[in-house]
């Protein structure tokens, strides 16, 4: 839950009041207890052995901030959106008895997203590793200068550029910084790997999809440094001689997927897609 948001206080009551009046044994985040109420909190590692599933309060940052921890543990995610767009959160506060129907009686389908795994070494060290389940973005951050950028795919050189940068996304983070940056809109069941260029000085870059069976390699030019971010946090500086490595990785993530609540049937409520 994202606890610096008034709002989720009362969202929480309202999940906890509807839980317990189930009968419904469930567990607190330790970040998000209001109560002090030591017999329901569990950290994130306690909640991956004693949770069925999860339930996240705030909007997309916090459902990308909470997911980085249930990589790969088959434990199901939901998401109650408190933020703005709200698209990995899906369900709206108005929704919260009638969506916990359709859980508790089993009325729901399980969607593994693929996640994305970047390794950024110097040589043969390795200096950084994170996982994403939107994208990495490559930027130049306050620089005014453009990125020279060397891309590879499966070590065979692809496109040599300038640019503000570069945003590698799964198709779940297609819709995120991607979609702004001009890239396409993938259906999350897709299994690929979006590469958007970021205002790119050259009429011919365009952004690419490829299979996720390819590795990804870049190469910054130049002495500058530029930052790589994992799902628009934990900023890394990149140097010059800095090799970048990104790839799909092993784990995925599962997300709780309710009737009636489809990939399109969400973007077009979201993003207004097919609105005139």
């Amino acid at each position: 839950m994202n606890n610096q948001k008034e709002d989720a206080y009362p969202v929480l009551e309202k999940l906890t009041a509807y839980l317990e009046k189930k009968g419904v044994h469930y567990y607190i985040d330790e970040s998000a207890d209001p109560d002090n109420n030591a017999e329901k909190v569990l950290n994130y590692e306690l909640l991956k052995d004693k949770a069925d599933y999860i339930i996240i309060i705030g909007g997309d940052g916090t459902f990308l901030h909470t997911a980085r921890y249930f990589f790969g543990s088959g434990i199901p995610l939901l998401g109650i959106n408190i933020g703005h767009l709200g698209f990995l959160t899906e369900i709206e506060t108005g929704e919260i008895a009638s969506s916990l129907d359709h859980l508790l009686a089993g009325n729901f389908s399980i969607e593994k997203r693929l996640v994305l795994e970047a390794r950024i070494k110097n040589k043969d060290k390795l200096l950084y590793q994170q996982q994403a389940l939107n994208d990495f973005v490559i930027h130049r951050g306050s620089s005014s200068r453009l990125i020279p950028i060397e891309m590879y795919i499966n070590d065979e050189i692809v496109s040599t550029y300038r640019a503000d940068g570069l945003i590698v996304s799964t198709p779940t983070g297609s819709t995120a910084y991607s979609l702004s940056a001009g890239g396409p809109i993938l259906n999350p069941q897709i299994r690929a790997i979006i590469v958007t260029p970021i205002c790119p000085h050259s009429l011919f870059i365009k952004p690419m999809v490829i299979s996720q069976q390819e590795r990804i390699k870049i190469i910054i030019k130049g002495e500058q440094k530029i930052s790589f971010a994992a799902d628009g946090a934990s900023d890394f500086q990149v140097g010059s001689h800095d090799e970048i490595f990104i790839e799909a990785a092993k784990e995925e993530l599962a997300i709780i997927k309710l009737p009636d609540r489809t990939f399109y049937s969400i973007l077009h409520k979201k993003l207004n897609v097919g609105l005139l």
